[in-house]
Formats: structure tokens, C-alpha cells, sequence
């Protein structure tokens, strides 16, 4: 058995192994939630699949015990992101004997390839293996129909990801201030260029499958290395939001206990649009300058527009349509702008030059340390140590 590995070899090959690696460390990290179990299952359902063109392109393939190794695991993929979508999504999730029901496609399909692995081992060569397979055991039929399934089920699945990655960041910008919310644009940036990358695939792959055309495995090729990126991508994004929520969930215990449901949002996009008239809107205006600028509302950490609105008495979707027509800004946007702005006259009061950066800042109302760089770096174009460093 003479192996020739390439450059596209290469890549898989150390994708399979950084997708096993980051599996383990997310397996000893303390927490036990249905997110973590879901990544790692992602990350080993990517590495078998790009087990899965390593078995073609070294020419595994050819020989009896691996000619029909049961992989059929096409269609895991896109459950498993939907329910992980999900647990980032929404604050108590966990998985259940329904979600299972998601799996079972895949779990007939897998039953099927072991059927034609178990049975073909046996047999002396792989063209008696290819006779069998086929003949009594409709290999390539039901090949043909996984196929098909695996393009239904991205399309359905990928929609209700990208959709409720958007209710989510609808919710999280028009409602809430707490930072300690991730506001996913990674993942919506992911889906949406998985989406457009898969697209593109297809209609590239119709010249071959259709059209029989030469250079059929380029876009395979494409594919399963978009696959490879996909898990040093997912180990490092993924693992990093796994820490980051152990370490707030550790600082939210220790101050104030958040309960309410993620996501439950109760503005919708016509609550936003509801119209106001001069007067309400200049009475809303001038008791939200009253509550920030006066009482320094935006100190609170978790403060929301539910709140905003009980303390101002008008309705929540009212003073959020005050806020887009007034301040140009979504309520996140307007409450973090308050706190960068009280930091930055901290970092220029001498009476604060014994506190760190971070401890102004959650002073300040902020409640994660990478949101707070991210988000003041958003609002004055530096960073919080560079813009310290130029006050001095």
C-alpha cells in the first residue's frame, strides 16, 4: 500500500487531527452543557467526513476492507448545527428525546451502509463486493436518495439556523444592554457564507453529475477543504465561546442572577416601526436623557428596555422607536455608548488612575472584557489601552 499524500491531503489529514484534538480539550473543560456536547459532536462529524475523501484521494478506496466503509454520515451535519445554533441562542437549552428525532435520517442511512460493509467484508474481492452491494442491497439507490435528503435537509436547516440567528440578534440589539450576550456575528457571517459557498457548489457540481462533464472531483475537492477549514474555524470560535460563557457565567453568579428567557422577545419589527407623534416623542426623548445623563441608568449592567420603559412610563415599543428616531442607534448601541463615554472620563480623572481598565469598565456598567474592548473600540476607532496611554 504506497501513499502519496498532496497538498489538499495535507490539510484534511491535520483538520482530522485538530478537530480530535479540540474534541478532548472540550471534553475536560468543567462545564457540562447541551452546547459543548454539540460542538464536539460537530467537530468529530467533520472529521469522519473528511475521513470520509481521504478514503478516495489515497486511494483507500480500491481495497476490500475499506471499499465500502460505512460513513454515512451525511446528513448529521446539518441537525447537529441547527441544535447548536439553538444552544447559543437561547439561554436554557438542553437537548431531549425529541431533538433525537432529528438524527434518525441519519441513523437509517448509517444502519444501511453497516448492512452492505458488514455483508461485502466478507467477500474474497471488491468486485463481488460491488455485485452484492448493488444488486441485493440497492447501494446506489439508496446512496442517490441520501444524496437527495442531504440537499433538502442543509436547505431546511439552513434556514431555520440563519433565522433564528436573526430573531436572536433582533432581540439582543433592540432590547438588551447586559454584554455578557454574544451577539453572534460570527455565526451569521458563517452561515451566510456557507450558504452562498454551498450554492455555488451545486451548480458547479451539475456539469458533472448531469452533464458528465471531466474534472468532476474539483468541486468535491472544494467542498471537503471548506470542511477542513470549517473545523479549525469551529475549534477556535467555539472553544473560546465555551470559556468565555464559563467564565461569566462564574462573574454573574457572584453579583446578580439573570433569568429571563433567551430568546423570548417580546419587540417585534412592527412594535419598532409603531409611529409617534412630536410631542410623545420629545417627552420620550427628554426622560431618557433625564435617566442616562442624570442618573446614570447605563451603570446598570443588565439593564433592558423593559426596564428603560417602567422607569420612564411609556410603552417598551415606543421608547424604542424614540431611540432609532432620535439617537440614529438600536438600544444596545445607545446604552454602550453611554458607558464609553463615562470610561473614557474616567481614564481622564485622576481619581480613578488606581483602578484597571477593566475594573473602570464594570464600573461602568460593562460586564465582559472582550465585549467592553470590542465595543469601545467600535465607538472611538482605538483601543481602551491606546486611548488610555494618549490621555496621559
Amino acid at each position: 500500500m504506497n501513499w502519496c499524500f498532496n497538498i489538499f491531503d495535507t490539510v484534511v489529514i491535520t483538520a482530522v487531527i485538530q478537530g480530535v484534538a479540540t474534541t478532548i480539550a472540550i471534553g475536560y473543560s468543567p462545564s457540562h452543557t447541551s452546547g459543548k456536547k454539540l460542538l464536539s459532536a460537530i467537530l468529530i462529524t467533520l472529521a469522519f467526513l473528511n475521513i470520509k475523501i481521504l478514503l478516495h484521494t489515497l486511494g483507500l478506496w480500491q481495497y476490500p476492507g475499506f471499499h465500502y466503509f460505512p460513513l454515512a454520515i451525511d446528513t448529521l451535519m446539518q441537525p447537529l448545527f441547527y441544535l447548536y445554533t439553538c444552544s447559543l441562542t437561547e439561554k436554557h437549552f438542553s437537548l431531549n428525546r425529541k431533538h433525537w428525532l432529528h438524527f434518525l435520517p441519519a441513523l437509517i442511512f448509517q444502519f444501511h451502509a453497516m448492512i452492505v460493509y458488514i455483508i461485502g467484508f466478507i467477500q474474497p474481492d471488491v468486485q463481488t463486493q460491488d455485485f452484492i452491494a448493488e444488486k441485493y442491497l440497492y447501494y446506489n439507490s439508496v446512496k442517490w436518495a441520501e444524496d437527495f435528503f442531504v440537499l433538502v435537509s442543509a436547505g431546511i436547516y439552513w434556514y431555520l439556523s440563519f433565522r433564528k440567528t436573526q430573531k436572536y440578534r433582533r432581540w439582543l440589539f433592540t432590547s438588551q444592554s447586559a454584554t455578557q450576550y454574544q451577539e453572534l456575528a460570527w455565526l451569521r457571517n458563517l452561515l451566510i457564507g456557507t450558504g452562498i459557498l454551498v450554492i455555488v457548489l451545486f451548480l458547479s457540481s451539475i456539469t458533472s453529475n448531469i452533464l458528465q462533464l471531466n474534472h468532476s472531483f474539483l468541486y468535491l475537492e472544494i467542498f471537503y477543504g471548506y470542511l477542513a477549514l470549517l473545523i479549525y474555524f469551529l475549534s477556535f470560535q467555539g472553544y473560546r465561546t465555551i470559556i468565555a460563557g464559563e467564565v461569566q457565567s462564574v462573574r454573574i453568579s457572584k453579583n446578580k442572577i439573570y433569568t429571563e428567557e433567551i430568546p423570548q422577545p417580546e419587540i417585534t419589527s412592527m412594535d419598532i416601526k409603531t409611529s409617534l407623534d412630536e410631542k410623545n416623542l420629545y417627552a420620550i426623548q427628554s426622560a431618557l436623557l433625564e435617566i442616562m445623563e442624570k442618573q446614570h441608568l447605563f451603570i446598570e449592567p443588565e439593564l433592558n428596555l423593559k426596564d428603560v420603559a417602567k422607569i420612564i412610563g411609556f410603552p417598551a415599543s415606543q421608547v424604542s422607536a424614540a431611540i432609532n428616531a432620535k439617537f440614529e442607534m438600536n438600544f444596545r448601541s445607545w446604552v454602550n455608548s453611554y458607558r464609553v463615554e463615562e470610561v473614557k472620563k474616567r481614564l481622564n480623572n485622576p481619581e480613578y488612575k488606581h483602578l484597571s481598565l477593566t475594573g473602570i469598565a464594570f464600573d461602568c456598567g460593562f460586564n465582559s472584557e472582550a465585549s467592553f474592548y470590542r465595543i469601545f473600540r467600535k465607538h472611538t476607532g482605538h483601543s481602551p489601552k491606546t486611548y488610555s496611554k494618549s490621555t496621559k
